[in-house]
């Protein structure tokens, strides 16, 4: 929900100007059209402002890469719809809560985007801040401030509010000026949607997060580019069915749909049920994807969004034929870097290991989504789809004197023949892990001979069968989520008597790919909470004949683990390619 925070300023200020601009009638209150009043304010928030805040997150924070004329039009709509969707929906939401109170309210807003006229857009928009029966200039600079002002606090350009509000005055001065609409004499139909496109191109000031990436998008939206896959797979993201449809449905909310103080005019009583059962679905949808909801609540909401749409959460990406990613593995494809990774603190410890005479190995796993783009982005790729500047990071470690072992490429043309990872965890296979362990264990062997074992350690085999829903299917679905993606069978082979050893010249460091068969609690683990003697760990050794100094740490203690051991011949470190 980290996206959903900017959203949180603009929804703060449309509801205190609600409360402040409020204008009580004389009529009776009508407890069951409150209600529905109140429903259809909170979906206009909860089911619609909010998917559309996840849309523009992505766009902003796109990598430059991904960013394509494209998603700008997509970003620029979005946002357009949503400033008609937080300022409605919480004028209705105001207005609700104050006739369930005994105190029914003037409607507090109109059909604004269907005004044809820039002036009179502003006040049907807010009317409680314009004051006055025309839509002259001046009664309408306090709506525009008010909207200038709500743009910076949501994504934080100021400059650009400031030329958006420019904008805007200009075009309601010009119209005041010539006592008529700008695009008078054009039917009304016509007028309407030269005023909304109008709209939409001025709203990219508002999306954008500073005024130059603000022209760059402009022209992006007038000039075609060639694209590239990064923004491929960036509107794909854009365009998912749920965000589609979102969108689709706010564009006919903001648009196409009749006011809703005559729809709930109408003696059919039908609307006014719909309101009310929306208020349970759009505080439900609310807390989705909220970590403290509680389980059942959490499987209620995804489960149909994800058998309706394909879609996923704010942590797991359902990809085509079930396939489930997790969704900072597509951030780094698609999305700038929002901090450092862990490339400078590997230079600065084999600087440091240099000068203890102590060679460093790193093994790059590669992420799932490098491997399997074709279930995200249909498409026929050569090799696997790399985060962009990858390549110049791993040459500037293997320059730094690490010894860098990638096997994407390996494992890459093994696809044929045998998966790398399963299709509802995160994590690499059985086979696969072995097949990387043995690539590692013969570069040691032939960099540094002495560190195997010159005798055969006693140790006792046994085959392990282990059924699992996968970690990614479960952190989608608390609940059942076998019943949609079906589960994993693995065949694990646990050996006894290579048990993890500090006294060993050989340090290997890792996190999730040391724990996963080793770690009980991890994927395919076992009821009995006992480590399981299966995971890289226990291979190597297997492979170099002796007991390893195995610790499974997060990626940030690696570094100052490695730093800090003493008396080590070689230390291996397992790191995420994405984390680099």
């Amino acid at each position: 929900m980290a996206y959903a925070k900017t959203l949180l300023p603009a929804l703060v200020v449309a509801l205190l100007v609600a409360v402040a601009t409020l204008r009580r009638t004389t009529e009776s209150p009508d407890r069951f059209r409150a209600l529905a009043q109140l429903g259809f304010g909170l979906a206009k928030l909860c089911l619609l402002a909010l998917p559309l805040e996840w849309l523009s997150y992505l766009f902003q924070n796109g990598e430059p890469l991904a960013v394509s004329g494209k998603a700008v039009w997509i970003a620029a709509l979005a946002q357009t719809c949503q400033l008609y969707l937080v300022i409605t929906g919480s004028a209705d939401v105001v207005a609700g809560i104050a006739a369930l109170r005994d105190c029914p309210l003037a409607e507090m807003h109109h059909s604004a985007y269907r005004a044809g006229h820039f002036g009179d857009l502003w006040r049907r928009l807010l009317p409680g801040l314009v004051r006055g029966s025309t839509a002259g200039f001046t009664p309408c600079i306090p709506a525009l401030l008010l909207i200038a002002g709500i743009g910076s606090l949501w994504h934080g350009c100021v400059l650009g509010s400031l030329i958006w509000l420019l904008i805007q005055c200009a075009l309601v001065f010009v119209e005041d000026r010539r006592g008529k609409a700008l695009f008078y004499p054009l039917p009304l139909p016509l007028r309407v949607i030269s005023v909304m496109l109008v709209l939409v191109v001025t709203n990219v000031l508002l999306v954008s997060p500073n005024v130059v990436a603000a022209l760059e998008n402009l022209k992006l939206m007038f000039v075609s580019a060639k694209p590239t896959l990064y923004s491929l797979l960036l509107d794909k993201r854009l365009t998912s069915g749920w965000l589609q449809f979102m969108l689709l449905f706010s564009v006919i909310t903001s648009i196409g749909l009749p006011r809703l103080g005559w729809v709930l005019e109408q003696p059919i009583r039908s609307w006014h049920a719909i309101g009310v059962l929306l208020i349970p679905c759009s505080l439900l949808m609310a807390m989705r994807e909220s970590a403290s909801t509680p389980a059942f609540l959490r499987q209620i909401t995804q489960w149909p969004v994800t058998w309706v749409f394909d879609q996923g959460n704010s942590r797991v990406h359902v990809g085509y034929d079930g396939m489930l990613f997790p969704l900072r593995e597509l951030d780094h494809l698609t999305l700038r870097r929002r901090s450092e990774g862990a490339t400078q603190a590997l230079v600065k410890l084999a600087g440091e290991l240099k000068t203890k005479g102590v060679p460093l190995m790193l093994v790059v796993i590669p992420a799932k989504a490098a491997m399997y783009t074709d279930h995200i982005f249909r498409a026929e790729y050569a090799a696997p789809v790399q985060p962009p500047g990858q390549k110049a990071r791993l040459e500037k470690l293997a320059a730094a004197g690490i010894e860098v072992i990638d096997p994407s490429l390996a494992l890459w043309d093994r696809l044929i023949k045998a998966e790398s990872h399963y299709s509802t965890d995160r994590h690499w296979t059985f086979d696969t892990m072995k097949v990387v362990a043995g690539a590692v264990a013969k570069r040691i062997r032939e960099k540094w001979p002495q560190l195997p074992g010159t005798e055969t350690p006693v140790i006792s085999a046994t085959i392990l069968e282990r059924t699992d829903s996968g970690d990614l299917a479960r952190e989608l679905l608390p609940q059942g989520a076998e019943t949609i993606f079906g589960e994993e069978s693995e065949q694990l082979v646990s050996i006894l008597g290579l048990e993890s050893d500090v006294k060993s010249p050989v340090l290997i460091l890792g996190g999730d790919a040391l724990r996963v068969f080793s770690d009980p609690a991890s994927s395919f683990g076992n009821a009995d909470g006992k480590p399981q003697q299966a995971g890289f760990g226990t291979q190597m050794s297997s492979l170099l004949g002796r007991r390893l100094d195995v610790r499974a740490v997060a990626e940030k203690e690696a570094a100052q683990i490695a730093a800090e051991a003493v008396g080590k011949k070689l230390i291996v470190i397992l790191a995420q390619a994405d984390e680099l």
